[in-house]
């Protein structure tokens, strides 16, 4: 019989102002959870299932 895996749930960043790797996350079924403001500049941070 073969094993169930759980769904993997990870945290994914971009910069703000990428919007080439923000639409690639979206298209990958990526939800935003917010923008924040980092060391490096403002992120776009989404949550992605595997």
């Amino acid at each position: 019989m073969p094993k169930l895996v759980a769904p993997t749930v990870r945290l994914l960043a971009c910069q703000a102002d990428n919007t080439a790797s923000a639409k690639t996350i979206e298209r990958l079924g990526g939800v935003l959870e917010d923008i924040r403001d980092t060391e490096l500049g403002l992120a776009r941070r989404y949550w992605i299932t595997l």
